[in-house]
């Protein structure tokens, strides 16, 4: 019975990570099935698209001026 322990050891180690792959297999398709049974979101009308892009834009500049500023009050002040 000795003599078998290693052999029967090696076949539990291979069939332990065959079923961690099998595993590891479903749980990545997990996402992708979730995202499938979402519903598309309605496409934009091409006005609906340049308000959201003015938008942006808008935020972007916002921002710039923010960090720029911020860099002007550090100055001033040392």
């Amino acid at each position: 019975m000795r003599i078998f322990q290693p052999e029967r050891a090696l076949i539990a180690r291979e069939i332990h990570e065959e079923r961690r792959r099998e595993l590891n297999a479903m749980l990545s398709q997990l996402p992708q099935r979730r995202a499938d049974r979402l519903p598309a979101p309605p496409p934009l009308s091409l006005e609906a698209q340049f308000q959201r892009t003015i938008v942006n834009m808008r935020d972007n500049v916002q921002r710039a001026k923010d960090v720029q500023s911020t860099h002007i009050l550090r100055w001033l002040r040392s």
